[in-house]
């Protein structure tokens, strides 16, 4: 029950107890105050009315006495009034009944007026000749009892609703601040640092009011210095001071990720690009006009791949070598890429450049592949690629690769067979407890009892623009399996389908025909989809969260512009890309890393998953660091879901 509520009650209840007791003191005192006077009045009558008819008594004038007896109950107010011989005999006897027309029963029931019969002795000279009884008559007594009750009752009413509003307005003066400080209390927990702009008049709430807006106003600057703190260290430790993009060690932790990465088992491009002229600037105009060439060639790469909407991300290694990882694109794109950037620097090449802009060598590298062969293969070309007239040269293919035309075929097959299995692969704390288990789907060769490749499948359906239909099979079948599941599941969908309106309505619909057992669902977005105009899928996730569905942000860290974004995502988990978290043991840049993102992550509520742990050393140091969850192969290896 609301505090305002309370104290209105409860001063509500005082009042009415102060009401009533007022009004039934008042009243008693006015009605014992009645009976006084009701018994005073018969005593007075008795005395008069005895004194009166004594000479007459022992004359036996009955006429007389009871002419004078009349004259006095008819003007007077009495119940009775009884004259008795010294026997007992009843001489003369006058009674009138009570009559109420303006007082309620249950007054009178509840207040009820009992006067007293007083008597006096007829005296005949030294002998009693008689008694003389009178009984008031208590029907004024209850009219005068009512007037005054319903007076009492009006006065004390004005009184209590008078008070009550006074009551009213101060619980308001007393609560509206208070409620307003709860309300940034509450918003203060979700990282929403507002001030209370409410200034109460009364001193001690406007002084806890003051407190609460400093302390918000602190606890903002502290998350703000917080966050910054991680984004310098991340562009200290793993950007390049001149472009700002990724640098050599940034590159290297991604590329071994991908290349080892077995739960995504992409399909990715490597891109190398070298400024072909830079030395001769360098040695000819002056290292300043070296470095602007720098800068201008990065800024025209990152524009233009951030125009196309793939995945992607951009390195400089070293003085004009720059390395770009692509993902979620077909070859075809890749060498069209290839071709558009290299006449987007014939576009702005210069006379002093004297080898022209720069010049591409572009290759394919998939999950399993050896890390010096690729690197290597895509060299070799961008030596080519030096010497050629496009200026670009993709590495010679030597493995045999599926034509576009056997593989729709084959997807076709895979979707219309409409079944797909999961590797379960558990989330664990460090005493060992089960969070939710991540399912990894594969899909069986519809032409033979093995799995396809996943590194070739997937770039397949991107590429044939089947990756939506793709997904809504895993969670079709994914979601038969789990009604038949208990505990939370965690399922993996391609960035590019969730950034789809239409199948994120697809989606919705499927998750509420899931009924009750969504509860259970945990979904695994990636980092990149926080990224870029969010506001139609921070909506989307918000409808998620809605639902009950809870939310993982998976591979988090490579883009440490998404920070700004968990504040309002508010993921339940955040899983750190396994890049930052693999043989943390020996990295010191990247435990520090690590640390400075969950301190921000704990700041907002979010538990944290460490993924590709496969070494008890690796568990020891995330130990230290508070993490909350850890998943690989140390914790458990995939196992079949069965059913």
């Amino acid at each position: 029950m609301p505090l305002s509520r309370q104290l209105v009650l409860s001063l509500f209840s005082i009042f009415l107890a102060l009401f009533i007791g007022a009004v039934w003191i008042s009243v008693s005192n006015t009605k014992d105050y009645i009976e006084q006077q009701l018994t005073s009045h018969a005593q007075d009558t008795a005395t008069s009315l005895g004194m009166s008819i004594t000479p007459y008594i022992g004359d036996d004038d009955l006429p007389l006495i009871e002419t004078m007896l009349n004259a006095i109950f008819d003007r007077g107010y009495y119940s009775a009034i009884v004259l008795k011989n010294t026997e007992g005999e009843v001489i003369l006897e006058r009674r009138n009944p009570v009559s109420l027309e303006h007082v309620p029963t249950w007054f009178i029931n509840l207040f009820p007026l009992s006067p007293p019969i007083r008597q006096t002795e007829i005296n005949d000279g030294w002998t009693i000749a008689g008694e003389l009884s009178v009984q008031s008559n208590p029907g004024i007594g209850y009219e005068q009892l009512w007037d005054n009750a319903v007076d009492s009752f009006r006065l004390f009413l004005f009184v209590f609703s008078v008070g009550l509003v006074l009551v009213w307005f101060l619980v308001r003066m007393v609560t509206i601040p208070i409620m307003a400080v709860v309300k940034q209390a509450e918003a203060i927990s979700l990282q929403k640092f507002d001030k209370v702009n409410l200034k109460p008049k009364t001193l001690e709430l406007r002084i806890f009011v003051d407190a609460i807006n400093l302390m918000s106003e602190r606890l903002a600057d502290l998350f703000g210095r917080l966050s910054n703190q991680t984004e310098r260290y991340r562009d200290f430790a793993y950007s390049d001071g001149l472009t700002k993009v990724g640098n050599r060690r940034a590159f290297d932790l991604a590329f071994e990720q991908i290349l080892g990465d077995a739960e995504h088992q992409t399909s990715s491009f490597l891109m190398f690009v070298r400024l072909s002229s830079l030395n001769q600037i360098n040695r000819n105009v002056g290292f300043l006009e070296g470095d602007a060439y720098i800068k201008t060639v990065c800024e025209l790469i990152n524009e233009h791949l951030r125009q196309q909407k793939i995945g992607y991300s951009l390195y400089r290694l070293v003085g004009a070598d720059f390395a770009v990882i692509i993902e979620d694109i077909d070859e075809a794109n890749c060498l069209a890429l290839c071709q558009q950037l290299i006449d987007k620097c014939n576009a702005i090449e210069k006379s002093e450049y004297e080898s022209g802009t720069a010049h591409i060598g572009v290759g394919s590298f998939n999950y399993g592949d050896n890390k010096k062969a690729v690197l290597e293969q895509v060299d070799n070309a961008l030596t080519q690629a030096n010497f050629g007239q496009l200026k670009w040269q993709a590495v010679d293919q030597a493995q045999s690769i599926k034509s576009n035309d056997t593989w729709r075929e084959q997807i076709k097959a895979l979707l219309a067979k409409d079944t797909a299995d999961f590797l379960a692969q558990p989330i664990k704390d460090f005493s060992g407890e089960l969070a939710y288990q991540e399912w990894l789907a594969r899909f069986p060769d519809p032409q033979s009892d093995q799995y396809l490749p996943m590194a070739e499948l997937i770039p397949a359906t991107i590429r044939l623009d089947f990756a939506q239909k793709l997904d809504e099979l895993l969670v079709r079948c994914a979601f038969k399996k789990l009604m038949q599941h208990s505990g939370q599941v965690g399922l993996n969908i391609s960035r590019l389908s969730l950034l789809k309106p239409a199948f994120q309505k697809w989606l919705l619909l499927q998750l509420t025909q899931l009924g009750a057992q969504r509860v259970n669902l945990v979904l695994e977005i990636p980092e990149r989809c926080l990224l870029g105009d969010t506001a139609h899928f921070l909506a989307f996730i918000a409808q998620l969260k809605s639902l009950d569905v809870k939310i993982t942000v998976e591979r988090f860290g490579a883009q440490v512009a998404s920070i700004t974004q968990l504040r309002t995502v508010k993921p339940d988990y955040l899983k750190i890309d396994g890049r930052f978290t693999k043989n943390i043991d020996k990295e010191k840049d990247n435990q520090l890393f690590v640390h400075s993102l969950v301190n921000i992550a704990h700041g907002l509520g979010i538990k944290v998953i460490a993924e590709k742990i496969e070494t008890a050393e690796e568990v020891e140091i995330l130990k230290t660091m508070k993490l909350d969850y850890i998943q690989g192969y140390f914790v458990g290896k995939p196992e079949r879901v069965v059913g």
